[in-house]
This record gives structure tokens, C-alpha cells and sequence, in this order.
């Protein structure tokens, strides 16, 4: 039986840090070798290292061993492990590096730059612009944009790379069997055809709060720099942050209205850490990439339809849109509609009905009101 197997089996067990498990691996030389390792030799490691050996022995059988790797093949994921190329060489420098991950999809390779772009899940549309902004002219220059798939900045950093049809990386907070948010499905897919969605945990493993922070370790791990959108001054985008500098990356922070509470992490990041950044080529000069596109070409609202508007001449619209905006355009009519008329009709909740109105409105194809109101653009 293949070593990687063996490594599932010993990160997917219970109760000891992901230190110790590094430990248990350079004393038995492999995971195999510890699996049929006699139960003196773990007792006195055990007792030596303060490891609860119940913890182990309670799965040490062929048993459990063989539901794992069936549990794999059924939801066609792979493991991978510090022996696969597949393992960002990043990734394993830092401390804690995970023993392996599960995935869906194709891993970019590591010679494409990796910038993880962080933020505040209820942004604000400021936030939300600049999110897709920055995804977009990240992977139109070949950077490999890294994030967290969660509402927010997150999903419009995902939805930027993919539009400019370049690579983006999901990292999960529970098993890649589990769609979080659910409003996601769509984008989760498109992630999957654009690059991969990972994750350390395993099959079945609910979004726990606890999984965050260790899921952010890897956003950073996996990434040359961040950047952070829009941030509460207490926020857990912050966490990831501080693990991004304990790894030695480098911080950057799009300045925000110093009067919106949304903003004040990011300002008062670049107070402290970050690097201001108002444009792509301040991130890619610090990678050391020449910007192929005219700087002149400025992103903007207006760009967006002037470009949709030609697109509509030859195509019918909703065959550009996802599903969920697909159900949320139906709804709009060339008279205003209000955000509660759209959640009704579309059956929706506000977040995912915020989230996708914000999305339509990037490309181009309606236009916001005063009053929350909603009117098509084309």
C-alpha cells in the first residue's frame, strides 16, 4: 500500500497537533512504519512526548485504513502529500505545514506567482469592486489568485481570476464534500475547471469556527504575498495577516474612507505592515512582473458595460450569466425593482441576493438606485 495513504491515515487522527504528528513521522521514518510499529515502541514515544496513545490505537486497523481511502475514491478527490509535486514548494516551509490535503481539480504549478487576496465577508460594494478588480488583472497577468471561497471579498477575488480566465486556488474550512457556502455551488465549479479546491479536512468535516484560522495558515502558506481588501479593525482576516508575517510574506492593503468602520483594518495595516496599494502594478512590481496590459485601461463600471454592451449585439446575455445571477437578471425588469421585490421573486436569501446583484452590477448589466433599487443597464 502506497506511503500517502498511510499519511491520510495519520492526519486524519484525532487529538494531536499537527507538530506532533511531524514528530511521530521523523522518529518512525514513515507513516507506514508507525502504523505497524509495535505498541511498546509508540507507548514509550507516546509517554516521552505526552501523546494520548488512545488516540491512536482506537484507529490503528486495516479497517479504518481502507474506509479512508474508499471515502477518497468516492468523492474522486486526491491526497496529496509533501511526495507529489502537487505540494507547493511554499507550503512546505512554513512550521506547521499540513501533512497533506485534499483536492478537487488541477493545482497550478509553482512557477506562477500565488498572491492571496483576503477581506471582510459583508464588504462593502467599494470592496466587493476592487476584490474582482484585483483578481481579474492578477490572473490576466498569469498571478494565481488564493483564497477562502467565502462571501465577500473571497468570492469576487475567485470570480475576478476566472473571468480573465486565469488560476485561482480555494481554500476550505471543512470537507471537500461540503459546499460552503452553499450559494457557492456555481462558483465552486468554476474554481474546480480554473485551478483547485482544497482542503486539510476531511470527508464530512462541518465548517467549524475552530477551522478558520488553521485554513488561513494555508491561504498564506501557499501564497508569495497578500492582499487585504476591507477589514473591521477586529476581524479574522487579521489572524491570517499575522500567521502571512510569522511566514515572512509580504503584506499589502487597498486604503479605505478613514470614516467606514470597514476600512479601518486596512488602514490601519498600512500603518503597520502593509504596503499601500492603489493599482495591480504596485503588487506585481514586488513580484518582479512586468504589467502586460495598458495601464491606461483603468477597470471601471462604465468600461464593464461599454464592453457588455458590444457583447449583447451578437449573443443573448443570459447565456454569460451563472445560474444564481441568471434567476437574480429575471428578476430585473427596465422599470426599478426594489432588493426585497428580487428576494421574493428569485426565492433568495439578502446575502446571496446582495452578492449576486453586486456581480451584476461589476458587468455591467443593471444599474443600482437610490433606495436599494434596481433598474437593467442594457
Amino acid at each position: 500500500m502506497l506511503e500517502d495513504n498511510f499519511l491520510m491515515w495519520l492526519a486524519r487522527i484525532d487529538g494531536i497537533s499537527i507538530k506532533k504528528k511531524w514528530d511521530i513521522l521523523n522518529y518512525f521514518n514513515t507513516a507506514k512504519e508507525f502504523f505497524y510499529a509495535d505498541v511498546l515502541d509508540i507507548k514509550i514515544f507516546c509517554e516521552k512526548n505526552r501523546i494520548n496513545i488512545k488516540n491512536i490505537l482506537d484507529v490503528r486497523n486495516d479497517i479504518i485504513l481502507e474506509k479512508y481511502i474508499k471515502d477518497v475514491e468516492k468523492h474522486n478527490l486526491k491526497f496529496i502529500t509533501q511526495n507529489s509535486d502537487d505540494y507547493p514548494e511554499l507550503l512546505k516551509s512554513i512550521p506547521d505545514a499540513p501533512i497533506g490535503f485534499y483536492m478537487l481539480g488541477n493545482m497550478p504549478k509553482d512557477i506562477n506567482n500565488k498572491v492571496g487576496i483576503i477581506g471582510a465577508r459583508k464588504c462593502t460594494q467599494y470592496g466587493a469592486i476592487n476584490a474582482y478588480k484585483f483578481g481579474k488583472e492578477l490572473g490576466e497577468n498569469n498571478v494565481v489568485v488564493v483564497s477562502g471561497m467565502a462571501m465577500g471579498i473571497d468570492s469576487m477575488a475567485h470570480k475576478g481570476a476566472i473571468d480573465a480566465k486565469g488560476k485561482t486556488i480555494a481554500v476550505l474550512g471543512c470537507g471537500l464534500d461540503i459546499i460552503y457556502p452553499p450559494s457557492n455551488i456555481g462558483l465552486r465549479n468554476d474554481i474546480i475547471n480554473n485551478g483547485c479546491v482544497i482542503s486539510e479536512f476531511p470527508i464530512g468535516t462541518p465548517p467549524y469556527p475552530a477551522n478558520f484560522p488553521m485554513r488561513n495558515r494555508i491561504i498564506s502558506g501557499i501564497s508569495d504575498a497578500i492582499l487585504v481588501i476591507e477589514s473591521a479593525k477586529k476581524s479574522g482576516t487579521l489572524i491570517t495577516v499575522g500567521q502571512a508575517l510569522e511566514q515572512g510574506r509580504d503584506i499589502f492593503a487597498i486604503p479605505g474612507n478613514i470614516n467606514n468602520p470597514m476600512s479601518e483594518g486596512t488602514n490601519n495595516l498600512i500603518k503597520e505592515c502593509a504596503f499601500p496599494v492603489t493599482n495591480v502594478d504596485d503588487i506585481l512590481s514586488n513580484l518582479g512582473i512586468l504589467h502586460k496590459y495598458n495601464r491606461n485601461d483603468n477597470f471601471s463600471n462604465e468600461n464593464v458595460k461599454n464592453s457588455n454592451n458590444s457583447i449583447e449585439k451578437s449573443e443573448n446575455i443570459k447565456n454569460l450569466l451563472a445560474p444564481d445571477e441568471k434567476i437574480v437578471y429575471a428578476c430585473i425588469k427596465d422599470s426599478p425593482v426594489t432588493i426585497d421585490e428580487i428576494i421574493l421573486k428569485a426565492n433568495i436569501n439578502i446575502q446571496t441576493a446582495q452578492y449576486v446583484l453586486t456581480m451584476l452590477e461589476i458587468k455591467g448589466y443593471i444599474q443600482k438606485l437610490a433606495g436599494q433599487k434596481y433598474i437593467k443597464a442594457l
